[in-house]
């Protein structure tokens, strides 16, 4: 056997002539297939080191879309926290402040509270590998949402109460019946005193103001006329009642003139009559008294004493 330049020779018997030496067949087919499954090895060998060891620009991508998202959902969930405290605030001032203007009572803490069902409607988002912040996200967000539409009911509530406190101011006897302009005294409070024609000791409803006939009278509050003509049987002479609604009613006795009719609508301020003398009565006089839900009330409780001649002209002139 010889070696020539990196190839075998052999001397061939048969012939005594030099030839190059080859492998059987077989042994040269089990060569290359062995050549193969190696090559094929390495090959994987280092595709799954390449895989391990080095990232695809579609896996950088991935992981980078990845990190973005969780930074928004971790800033969403920032905000949902400021947006949680800020409620608190205002759920602090509704229930001590905005509905004790009204006499409404806190908000119970069970509505308050109330459940928003999260862990349900999003059980389908466990299917996302890790939803951990993702879930947390949309747990704050529901919560949120719940206590924003329970606030907005509320204030919807104070939004009802406070135009009905506004109708109630603008109906509410709160001002003197005679303009503080106009010369008038006090002859009798509300209480009980000595009844001038029976020298009897009984309930007087209401005050007496007497002055010079023909003062302008006006109405306390916005209302309707209950009664405007002459009442001979209680002794209150010519007068006209008052309904100004939420219980309250009005009366202005003893009148000269009555300017107004039944069924008319009124406003503060508006002349309703003259002071007078009619009926019952030992002189010029206005007999003014309240009741509300048919129980007198005094109705110094119901002025504004501190109104100026001209305030009191300034409510008057606004009437239509």
């Amino acid at each position: 056997m010889l070696n020539m330049f990196g190839r075998k020779y052999r001397i061939n018997p048969d012939t005594l002539r030099i030839e190059e030496a080859r492998l059987p067949v077989k042994k040269r087919a089990i060569v290359w297939v062995t050549a193969v499954f190696l090559i094929a090895g390495i090959a994987v060998g280092m595709r799954m080191l390449y895989d391990n060891h080095a990232k695809s620009p579609r896996l950088v991508y991935y992981e980078k879309q990845n990190h973005q998202l969780r930074d928004n959902y971790e800033s969403l969930s920032f905000e949902l926290r400021n947006d949680e405290q800020m409620l608190a605030e205002l759920r602090r001032k509704d229930d001590r402040l905005y509905r004790s203007i009204f006499g409404m009572d806190p908000l119970p803490a069970s509505i308050r509270e109330a459940g928003t069902g999260g862990a349900v409607m999003h059980s389908s988002l466990n299917s996302i590998s890790d939803p951990g912040v993702v879930v947390d996200v949309f747990d704050k967000l529901d919560k949120v949402l719940m206590k924003a539409r329970i606030q907005s009911s509320s204030f919807e509530d104070l939004e009802e109460a406070a135009l009905q406190n506004q109708q109630l101011l603008a109906c509410k006897p709160m001002i003197q019946p005679i303009s503080p302009a106009d010369q008038v005294w006090l002859t009798s409070s509300f209480g009980y005193r000595i009844d001038p024609f029976t020298k009897m000791r009984r309930a007087h409803h209401g005050i007496d103001l007497a002055g010079q006939i023909g003062l302008k009278i006006h109405a306390t509050g916005d209302g309707v006329v209950s009664i405007a003509g002459h009442n001979r049987r209680s002794g209150y002479g010519r007068e006209v009642v008052v309904d100004h609604g939420f219980g309250y009613q009005s009366r202005y006795a003893h009148l000269h003139e009555i300017l107004v009719e039944p069924g008319e609508k009124i406003k503060r301020g508006q002349v309703i009559g003259t002071l007078g003398s009619s009926g019952r009565s030992t002189g010029p006089h206005l007999h003014y008294e309240i009741t509300q839900k048919g129980r007198p009330i005094n109705p110094f409780y119901h002025f504004f004493e501190d109104l100026t001649p001209e305030e009191y002209n300034l409510i008057a002139s606004k009437v239509k």
